[in-house]
């Protein structure tokens, strides 16, 4: 969505994130998401130990990088290694005990549990504003009837509407609080691209 943006705001972070978060994602607009995968999955499997070359790139803020001196015992090595992992691991990472810490390159936004079903129609609904170049298609009963048809047109019954974008018996009332509910969800899409933009998933909105 943000590869195809117009909105200046959304430009200006998107060339930050390209070269701070998302250059090795690589060609992600002209790639089938399947084909896309398979190359990049590991981007998003947990961290390993590896061992580091003295030009190698220090790439992630939760890392320490550790001298080890391989002419001492294993035994006495690990016992050293375990007493610094301990004191560093208190400091740079403030959680409660037995907490597992997530170490993969791109992962939720640490406490977050989103509803998946909420984001997927608020970024539905976001997408097709954005999409919509005639800016009275983007108001009102217009832009509610766009979105029932794609809803329509896009599964197979009408239940897949979100319930709290139907309409109920009192149209007045139920047209404002319908309204309400697409221009706030409008403002959280904004909100949840702009986090991911900055490396969030999906951060708070």
């Amino acid at each position: 969505m943000s590869l195809n943006s117009t909105d200046p705001v959304i430009l200006k972070k998107l060339n930050h994130s390209l070269t701070t978060y998302y250059y090795k994602w690589g060609d992600v607009k002209n790639t089938h998401f399947d084909d896309w995968w398979k190359k990049h999955d590991y981007l998003f499997e947990e961290e390993s130990i590896r061992v580091m070359n003295k030009d190698d790139l220090i790439e992630f803020d939760n890392h320490i990088i550790l001298q080890v001196p391989v002419n001492q015992s294993v035994s006495d090595l690990m016992k050293n290694i375990r007493t610094v992992l301990t004191r560093e691991h208190k400091l740079k990472n403030n959680r409660k005990k037995n907490k597992s810490i997530t170490t993969t390159q791109f992962s939720l936004t640490e406490g977050s549990e989103p509803k998946l079903s909420v984001l997927k129609d608020v970024l539905n609904v976001y997408r097709l504003y954005t999409d919509l170049k005639n800016s009275n298609d983007k108001k009102g009963k217009k832009f509610r009837e766009i979105i029932y048809y794609f809803y329509r047109t896009n599964f197979k019954v009408r239940t897949s509407i979100p319930s709290t974008l139907i309409l109920g018996s009192d149209t007045r009332k139920e047209s404002q609080r319908v309204n309400r509910n697409i221009r706030r969800w409008i403002q959280w899409g904004k909100k949840i691209q702009l986090n991911v933009l900055n490396g969030e998933f999906p951060g708070k909105y």
